[in-house]
């Protein structure tokens, strides 16, 4: 029962963690104020908290950790991947070109933890054409 609650909690805040990227994304991309909204500033930082709070949860729940089990640490390493590379997306860019060019990296790194999520294995490349099978 409160692996099923931790999972919810996990996935919601993972939804809403690609929901908030992509959404700000597109107001960079226009060069939209919004971006720099009041909410903008603290709404994905509450939510990466809730992320990281309920994947520790979890991982303890069932009894898997970050640099002992192989496919959580390279979650781990990928996640910060992600940051570092939606950062530069958001705030770094010059341009749009430059910006497509972080964008896409980003979501390369956030399907790879994806993908690594369902398989549980760090070359989720390879289970994931048994995915799309």
């Amino acid at each position: 029962m409160l692996f099923a609650v931790l999972k919810g909690i996990h996935l919601t805040a993972i939804l809403t963690t690609i929901t908030l990227f992509l959404l700000r994304s597109a107001w960079a991309f226009q060069g939209s104020p919004r971006l720099r909204m009041p909410v903008m500033a603290w709404l994905p930082h509450v939510n990466d908290t809730v992320l990281l709070v309920s994947a520790i949860a979890t991982a303890a729940v069932i009894g898997q950790y970050p640099f002992v089990n192989s496919w959580l640490t390279a979650k781990v390493m990928a996640l910060v991947t992600y940051i570092v590379l939606g950062h530069i997306t958001l705030w770094r860019s010059r341009n749009n070109t430059e910006r497509a060019f972080w964008f896409t990296a980003s979501l390369l790194a956030f399907a790879y933890i994806v993908l690594v999520a369902r398989c549980h294995d760090p070359r989720a490349w390879l289970c994931a054409q048994s995915l799309l099978a």
